[in-house]
């Protein structure tokens, strides 16, 4: 299989069930994802647990299932975010919350060279459920993308207490 095709050198390209231009809301919102994904692929590079990098290759999966389900605006492949995937990241914030600190004011984003890569992803994380407000996609999706970025900001807290740095607390 040839990667180039041709067709979309004139500016389109292909939803599941239609040809739309390159700057459609769909498929902007397909490569935020993907910048998400590949930021996620550098930050499994810095970290060695073996449960966080689990948890992130799942991630990945329902990152790599949203665009699918994004660029099937007929719904023909059928695609789900499962409730039990929000729940699962709401048990792992709570998991987490358990051995961190409380927060009583509000922390800069760095610290440890793996937790400044999770703000990083959380930050586009953040752009790709902006961007979902506006698209009429399942609720679960955006449900998803919010717990999701809950998710990456306790496990950045996480990561800097794993490495015993400190959290900076703005003035």
């Amino acid at each position: 299989m040839k990667i180039y095709t041709k067709r979309g050198d004139l500016g389109e390209t292909d939803l599941i069930s239609r040809r739309v231009v390159k700057s459609d809301i769909a498929i902007q919102l397909v490569g935020e994802i993907d910048e998400a994904s590949a930021r996620l692929a550098l930050c499994k590079h810095y970290i060695d647990q073996k449960e966080i990098l689990d948890k992130l290759s799942e991630v990945d999966h329902y990152l790599f299932l949203i665009s699918s389900i994004i660029v099937d605006d007929e719904d023909k492949l059928k695609i789900q975010i499962p409730e039990s995937a929000i729940t699962q990241l709401e048990t792992d914030i709570d998991q987490m919350d358990k051995v961190l600190p409380p927060l009583k004011r509000f922390i800069t984003y760095d610290g440890s060279i793996e937790a400044i890569q999770i703000s990083l992803l959380r930050t586009q994380v953040r752009k790709v459920e902006r961007l979902l407000v506006d698209y009429p996609t399942q609720k679960t999706v955006l449900k998803y993308m919010n717990r999701l970025s809950d998710y990456l900001y306790t496990l950045m807290r996480y990561m800097n207490l794993m490495q015993n740095v400190e959290e900076t607390k703005r003035s």
